[in-house]
Order: C-alpha cells, then sequence, then structure tokens
C-alpha cells in the first residue's frame, strides 16, 4: 500500500499506483511485447521431482522447449495458444488424484508468492509429450517465468496411463 492509502496494483494490465498509471502507453506496449525468459532461482529437486536419472535426450528437449518458448510471448502461450496444445500449458490442479505435493510444500518460494495463488498459479509446461513438465510461475511483470521444479515423470498430476502411479525419480547431482 502506498502513501494516502492507495493501492500499488502490479499485476493488472497496466500497473497503476491508486488511479495513476505507472508506466506510458509505450511502455505498457513493450511488457506486452517482451519475449519469456527463464530463471532458476528458486528451482529445486525434491523427492518425485528430480532429474538425476534423465537421458541426454531428455535434456536436449528441456533445452530446445526452453528455447522454443523463449521466442513466444506470455500473451501467445496462455492466450492464444501459439504453441498448440501440445505445451499443455496449465495452472497445476491441486486437488487432482494422487498428486504428491500440495502448493504450501513450495516453502522455499518467497511467503508473497506462495500465499497468493490468485496472481502467482503455478503452471506447468510440458518438455514434450512423453518427457515431463516444467513447472513454475510468471513474475509481476509476466514475462519472466519462474522454475521451479523440473517433473520429468509427470508426478505432478499423475496420469491415467500409469494407473495414477507416482514415478520414483533420483537427485541429480553436478561433479
Amino acid at each position: 500500500m502506498g502513501k494516502n492509502g492507495k493501492l500499488l496494483n502490479l499485476n493488472s494490465d497496466s500497473p497503476k499506483y491508486g488511479n495513476k498509471s505507472l508506466v506510458t502507453k509505450e511502455q505498457e506496449n513493450e511488457l506486452k511485447r517482451r519475449k519469456i525468459t527463464f530463471s532458476f532461482s528458486y528451482f529445486k529437486q525434491i523427492p518425485n521431482f528430480q532429474i538425476g536419472e534423465c537421458s541426454k535426450g531428455w535434456h536436449i528437449g528441456l533445452l530446445e522447449r526452453l528455447g522454443a518458448l523463449g521466442t513466444m510471448t506470455p500473451q501467445e502461450v496462455l492466450e492464444e495458444n501459439r504453441g498448440s496444445i501440445a505445451l499443455r500449458c496449465h495452472p497445476i490442479d491441486w486437488s487432482a488424484k494422487n498428486i504428491p505435493i500440495q502448493r504450501k510444500d513450495l516453502d522455499w518460494l518467497p511467503k508473497e508468492i506462495l500465499d497468493n495463488e490468485t496472481d502467482f498459479p503455478i503452471m506447468q509446461f510440458s518438455i514434450t509429450k512423453s518427457t515431463g513438465r516444467i513447472v513454475g510461475y510468471f513474475d509481476r511483470d509476466s514475462s519472466i517465468f519462474h522454475i521451479v521444479l523440473l517433473d520429468p515423470e509427470h508426478n505432478i498430476q499423475p496420469a491415467k496411463k500409469t494407473n495414477y502411479q507416482i514415478q520414483p525419480t533420483t537427485k541429480g547431482l553436478s561433479l
């Protein structure tokens, strides 16, 4: 909250302080044209979301998907689905059958992110249909996607094809 009780709103289409826009129309248009970038600041390996036994092909698929997403704006991905339904981009359904974690378990995220599901929904992108998911959230300016988990076994929302069972993972270690 700003001086005189005015709300500072950074999550609307145009950032505002009270009723006054914080950005010019040109700056607002530039934000909408900005391509997605990725941050690993909040990435963590936790049980069921580890990458130790992933193949070289999986890592290449991850890098290629990040590269492809980096050519798109958030609007193209989230609204226009330019990347096709193959992106499988959607918020996590925390009530899905056999989901092994809940949002509150992501306790390494900043409290203002963790406690604000409305403005910061945890989302997923597919790497490929058979090679897992990238899990994270879009930052306040909507062009930075913070990768929180990598999910090579589709454990974030177990599927019918695995009888909704969680697939084991092994922690990856750097040498």
